[in-house]
């Protein structure tokens, strides 16, 4: 059950580190959607130009889904985001969706020390 929009939140997640964020903006998202990334206006446009301009500073940024949850209309994610050598994060997203498009969106993201001290890890 809500499987095919757990497919699209991950073909997003790992879409948006490509050269084609706007071609996956438009195939995944709504025209309205918004976001609650506190770092730009809660708009499409500009989380979208953040991530352009979040891969033009990472151009070798990778995306590992490493957990997907579904609890419709929400999908999380939570993802193991390379985004240099030296520079792990680990994020968690939560997307609103309406039909099979993403409406909203939330992000959480931790930075993984170089030195974890959590013999657990993080994932």
């Amino acid at each position: 059950m809500f499987n095919k929009e757990k497919d699209i939140a991950k073909a997003f997640i790992e879409g948006v580190v490509t050269d084609k964020i706007r071609e996956i903006y438009d195939l995944y998202t709504l025209p309205n959607f918004i976001h609650h990334n506190g770092f730009f206006h809660g708009d499409r446009e500009s989380l979208l130009e953040g991530m352009e301009k979040s891969n033009e500073v990472f151009p070798n940024k990778k995306v590992t889904v490493k957990l997907a949850v579904a609890e419709p209309p929400f999908v999380t994610l939570l993802s193991h985001v390379q985004l240099s050598l030296d520079k792990e994060v680990a994020v968690v997203h939560i997307y609103r969706f309406e039909g099979e498009k993403i409406a909203e969106l939330w992000d959480i993201s931790q930075e993984i020390p170089p030195n974890l001290l959590n013999e657990n890890g993080v994932f």
